[in-house]
């Protein structure tokens, strides 16, 4: 039993918020794989940092009411090109995201079907991974369709996604791939080097004020940056 410290939700007060960053940091680099199924979008946060600390891999399911994303994030091996994590499509920091919603709005509630399809698939993205010569840092494999065969001996039990986002109302899903975002706000070299040299400091920090997870992931100065951008309609191209 431990508390997951979470953007946006300050840990003042918690004697124990150090000891559990320990004990959690201590696990995830204890093992070879993390499914992570926390309920909000901060609470995926610190493990997913963690599991970039120590090079873990790290597969992700989250629900919504009738849509399901299941995602494994990214390792060193993968190199300059590596796969993105949870976070690498945002360009602001998670924070508080129980506050003044409703619960079908807080991933509270979904449809009796989606936590064991998309459960299922984890674990299946994961038997697919092992299978594979480089493991859990195999590129990602595109959509492939049905009439296309998959006989490739890396992939004997078929193609590895990075992600696969579900869709009940539709009874679809499809296969989207996103790399490693410089900027993320979670497994970025400079929130992963924040988190190595400072450690519960900074995640205590982060706690208190999303913002600062903002500044040291360089988000801030990037919006900024486009803020200033000025549109002149010269031709000169």
């Amino acid at each position: 039993v431990m508390t997951i410290a979470m953007p946006g939700h300050s840990l003042a007060g918690d004697a124990n918020a150090e000891q559990d960053l320990q004990d959690l940091s201590a696990m995830v680099a204890a093992h070879d794989v993390v499914f992570l199924l926390t309920d909000t979008r901060e609470a995926r946060w610190l493990p997913t940092v963690l599991a970039a600390a120590h090079d873990t891999l790290l597969i992700n399911v989250a629900l919504g009411l009738d849509t399901f994303v299941v995602s494994r994030h990214g390792l060193a091996g993968q190199g300059p090109g590596k796969l993105g994590c949870y976070f690498c499509n945002d360009v602001m920091a998670p924070s508080d995201s129980s506050k003044d919603r409703t619960l079908d709005q807080q991933c509270t509630v979904s449809r009796p079907g989606l936590a064991p399809v998309a459960s299922a698939l984890a674990v299946e993205l994961l038997v697919a991974l092992l299978h594979h010569p480089a493991g859990g840092a195999a590129d990602a494999d595109p959509e492939t369709p049905l009439s296309q065969r998959v006989d490739a001996k890396a992939r004997p039990l078929g193609i590895l996604p990075h992600s696969v986002r579900g869709f009940l109302t539709h009874f679809q899903t499809v296969l989207p791939t996103t790399r490693a975002f410089d900027k993320c706000s979670a497994c970025s070299d400079a929130v992963v080097g924040a988190f190595r040299d400072r450690g519960f400091a900074f995640v205590a920090a982060v706690a208190a004020d999303p913002a600062h997870l903002e500044a040291v992931s360089g988000l801030t100065g990037m919006k900024a940056d486009v803020g200033d951008w000025e549109d002149d309609d010269d031709d000169d191209f």
